[in-house]
């Protein structure tokens, strides 16, 4: 009997931990499902407002006009920022040590607005002076004093382009007045000959009965025979025929509104263009699908080294940084967009360039 009670108090301790040995895993999943869902939530707004640190948490960025002091330790933690010292701006998030420098205008500008922690300082030419926004204002340009002799101004001198000539388009130049004066006379001339010598009758076909004069006013197209018949339509009709086909093709070979992509993008006057280019990168970040950065970086002509591992929308922005200062002045957001559209994401790149210019970054080009 009493082997029998230690035997099932042996069973029940076994089973015990058996039950014990399958209900951690069950725990274990739990709680991972629980961290899961706590990411899941994060990761929806990663590219916005947070950033992943190298052991998987994620912290706050720095809003603009400040920077990174230290990184938060708990899950979805507020990282500690510092603000933008003097003479320093940061114009969006970050997770920069620093701000950046503010730029200061040269002697061959003037200052449109300070630099502020949330923006950098605005500059453009002097009166009489411009600096094309497509190209890196290294030194602004003397305007043209006047047009030349024959033209007139189209557009005065802007902070962003020369002067703009022109013929004068309001008044005909005195040869064009001569023609017209000498074809109405003409035209004049005809009527009155036509007037004075009437067509031919039905009967009087025979041209030996014609004067010289009146054959050739009878070719005149207002100088038909009364009773030409349908024989004189055949030729017209066929015309007319051939025009609508013709005014057919020209429409089909029209491009339609879906193929119509976007127009020149340009900064807007007094905005540095280097600068303005820079600020779209986070933009490009945000709408270029994430596994299309390393082909885009590819087709851009950099090289692997160039081109981030990782997926934070800093090691995108950084990318870009390479590329711009590798290009130079050549560098263009239309270069960027164009090449969007070579990689099959046209419809990514038309909304790019629509937030670009509903942002006021850029503009569309109307020259």
């Amino acid at each position: 009997m009493r082997w029998h009670r230690r035997g099932c108090l042996w069973l029940c301790l076994a089973a015990l931990l058996l039950l014990l040995t399958q209900a951690a895993p069950w725990e274990a999943s739990a709680v991972a499902l629980r961290k899961r869902d706590s990411l899941d939530s994060l990761d929806l707004r990663w590219e916005d407002d947070y950033y992943r640190k190298s052991d998987g948490v994620y912290c706050k960025k720095c809003p603009a006009g400040t920077h990174l002091i230290k990184e938060c330790e708990e899950q979805g933690g507020s990282s500690t920022c510092q603000p933008c010292g003097l003479g320093e701006y940061m114009e969006y998030p970050n997770t920069f040590p620093s701000c950046q420098e503010c730029s200061k205008c040269r002697e061959d500008q003037v200052e449109l607005s300070p630099c502020q922690p949330q923006r950098n300082t605005v500059c453009a030419c002097r009166n009489g002076t411009f600096c094309p926004p497509e190209h890196p204002c290294e030194m602004c340009q003397k305007c043209q004093p006047r047009c030349p002799d024959g033209q007139v101004v189209l557009k005065p001198c802007t902070p962003t382009s020369d002067l703009q000539c022109g013929p004068d388009t309001t008044t005909f130049p005195s040869w064009i007045v001569i023609v017209i004066l000498i074809g109405i006379g003409i035209g004049i001339g005809i009527a009155l000959c036509c007037w004075k010598h009437p067509c031919s009758s039905p009967g009087d076909e025979s041209p030996s009965s014609k004067k010289p004069f009146e054959i050739v006013f009878q070719k005149l197209p207002w100088c038909k025979r009364e009773n030409s018949g349908r024989e004189d339509n055949i030729p017209n009709e066929r015309t007319e025929r051939e025009q609508r086909e013709r005014a057919i093709e020209r429409q089909e070979m029209l491009p339609s509104k879906s193929e119509r992509l976007w127009r020149t993008l340009v900064p807007p006057p007094g905005t540095e263009p280097s600068q303005a280019l820079k600020n779209t990168f986070y933009t490009f970040g945000k709408k270029v699908p994430r596994d299309d950065w390393r082909r885009f970086g590819l087709n851009l002509n950099l090289e692997d080294i160039d081109i981030p591992m990782g997926q934070s929308l800093d090691d995108f922005y950084n990318m870009m940084r390479r590329w711009q200062n590798r290009e130079g002045s050549k560098a263009s957001v239309n270069t960027l967009l164009d090449t969007l559209d070579c990689l099959s994401l046209g419809g990514v790149a038309e909304d790019i360039c629509k937030t670009l210019v509903q942002e006021r970054g850029f503009e569309y080009e109307t020259s």
